[in-house]
């Protein structure tokens, strides 16, 4: 898989807003089960390098920040950046809709969801995506759904009585 888009002066800004050494972020990533020396944490920060997917998401973890300013986007355009910025990564999200994770990965690359309605629900709750947004990053080639199928069902206890 590609690695995500970075941003080497995002990093850099958060870690010195921080007070922390390239010493200590590699430490705080080893922390995190992400191995890690000082030498990689200098090359993403002069931009040879970029993180990969693991290593963006604890990187954001370590530095106090989002994902998606670590990739210099403002608002996520793609099912990657969407999943990225809720801090999955491919193979979690994957089992959490109940889906092949190479199906899940074609899926990211051919920017188009497979899913079915139980899937498709699951990743617009993941994701915190509206089926719009979805429909705006995929193209939909599975069992049909539709934006009606994915609206939250009423409560009944929630109805005020006059």
């Amino acid at each position: 898989m590609n690695r995500p888009p970075f941003s080497p002066d995002v990093a850099l800004s958060a870690r010195r807003a921080l007070g922390m050494s390239p010493q200590e972020v590699a430490e705080q990533m080893n922390v995190c089960g992400v191995p890690t020396d000082v030498s990689l944490v200098h090359a993403w920060e002069s931009g040879e390098y970029g993180p990969a997917e693991h290593e963006l998401i604890a990187l954001a973890d370590v530095l106090w920040c989002r994902t998606t300013e670590l990739m210099g986007i403002g608002e996520p355009r793609t099912l990657t950046q969407y999943r990225l910025a809720r801090q999955f990564t491919t193979a979690k999200l994957a089992r959490s809709v109940g889906m092949d994770t190479v199906r899940y990965e074609r899926a990211e690359e051919q920017g188009v969801w497979p899913g079915d309605e139980r899937q498709t629900a699951a990743l617009l709750r993941l994701l915190n995506l509206t089926p719009l947004q979805l429909s705006k990053v995929t193209v939909q080639v599975g069992p049909s759904w539709s934006a009606a199928s994915m609206r939250p069902r009423s409560n009944p206890s929630r109805v005020r009585s006059r």
